[in-house]
């Protein structure tokens, strides 16, 4: 009986103890600890066996160990997987560059005027009887205006009638005249005579020239009741209305040619002695650019600003406006050849300025350069750069140096 017990109390001591038979080794139970191991074989059986608690601590050293492994690689100037990695294809647009006669310039505002602008005034006195309105377009001699004509034409009516009168009288007398003198001393007529004729005569003359002048004059006044254009142009404002009473000198309308105009500007006397009358100048309106010939350069400073006056015409079929604020480009000195490159090449850093140009083998290779002048979207570059070099303009903002590129066509 005994025999069969002590087994059982030794079972039981060791699960007082905390200690489990699992897979053939003693391990402890579950929040026991590990000083019930401290003796006896079982101690020394577990003490290389892995503990659960430790599998995570395990894995960070020998992930650890891997890493010091690979920077060691790398020290030793084996090529590591980043620097092996290769660039993908980079998708760009490209322009030439050229060579262009270009000079350093500045800018000079102006304003847009017509080189016929007239407020046209009345000529004679006269009650409107029409008029055009605002906006309406007028050619060369057309009327703008009418006045009342009624007196103008009495006024006619009785120069002509003086001008048959007084004809009539001077041929009576020039008659006379021609007879007494060939009868001569016949009629017994004397010198005295004869000259008082012919004096009455030259003076009927006189008179029927005088009435003939006063006719002209009559005509001419019934002719300026109506107000004419003196150019092709547009109405823009009209300073009276049907039935007011216009006396000479009183502004009608104002009319402006809207198809042959100027830009005035007032540019240093420095700058203005670069140019002469028909070189050629960038006008700039906005994002709109046109070329204008200059015209005429005003020898004659302005006492405040120092400035000298400039009129450039502008091209034909222009759709600018008479009073648009517009910059004239002006050159401060001579043109000269320049390499030139549009300026969605250039890539500005704050310590540098590059371009990317595209070798023979579609490589791109990235060039410092510095910049010159400008003429609108094209910019003189300075550096490694031949005229017939290929640029990147669209594409390059993640470009790097030596990558290979696919060349698109410009949309």
């Amino acid at each position: 009986m005994m025999k069969r017990i002590l087994p059982l109390l030794a079972i039981a001591l060791l699960l007082g103890a905390g200690l489990i038979w699992k897979s053939g080794v003693l391990t402890p139970a579950p929040g026991a600890t590990d000083t019930a191991f401290s003796n006896g074989p079982a101690t020394e059986r577990n003490a290389n066996a892995p503990r659960p608690g430790n599998r995570a601590a395990q894995g960070e050293r020998q992930g650890e160990r891997q890493g010091q492994r690979a920077n060691r690689t790398n020290a030793s100037g084996r090529p590591s997987a980043q620097r092996g990695r290769r660039f993908p294809t980079a998708k760009v647009v490209v322009a030439s560059v050229e060579e262009k006669m270009m000079a350093p310039s500045a800018a000079a505002p102006g304003t847009i005027i017509s080189r016929n602008d007239s407020r046209i005034a009345a000529e004679v006195s006269g009650k409107i009887v029409s008029i055009v309105e605002v906006g309406d377009i007028v050619e060369k001699d057309g009327i703008i205006a009418l006045l009342d004509n009624a007196q103008a034409e009495l006024t006619v009516r009785e120069r002509r009638a003086d001008v048959a009168r007084l004809a009539a009288r001077s041929a009576f007398l020039a008659d006379r005249y021609k007879r007494f003198a060939d009868l001569g001393d016949e009629l017994g007529e004397s010198e005295t005579s004869l000259l008082q004729m012919r004096s009455e005569r030259d003076e009927a003359q006189q008179q029927v020239n005088s009435a003939k002048v006063a006719l002209e004059r009559a005509n001419f006044l019934l002719e300026r009741t109506k107000i004419r254009s003196p150019f092709a142009g547009r109405v823009v404002s009209r300073n009276v209305q049907i039935g007011e009473f216009a006396n000479p000198g009183s502004q009608i309308a104002r009319i402006v040619d809207t198809t042959n105009l100027e830009v005035r500007t007032q540019a240093s006397a420095s700058l203005v002695s670069a140019l002469s009358a028909g070189d050629l100048l960038n006008i700039t309106k906005g994002d709109e650019i046109l070329q204008g010939t200059v015209r005429a350069i005003v020898p004659v400073g302005d006492e405040v600003s120092r400035t000298l006056e400039m009129r450039v015409s502008l091209p034909e079929g222009s759709d600018w406006f008479v009073g648009a604020a517009v910059r004239v480009t002006v050159p401060s000195a001579r043109p000269r050849l320049a390499v030139t490159a549009p300026r969605d090449a250039l890539h500005i850093r704050n310590d540098s300025i590059d371009v990317y140009r595209i070798s023979e083998n579609n490589k791109a290779q990235k060039i410092p350069v510095e910049l010159g002048v400008a003429d609108g979207d094209l910019i003189e570059i300075i550096g490694d750069i031949e005229p017939g070099d290929r640029l990147v303009i669209r594409g390059g903002e993640r470009l790097s140096d030596g990558q290979t590129v696919d060349i698109a066509e410009p949309a």
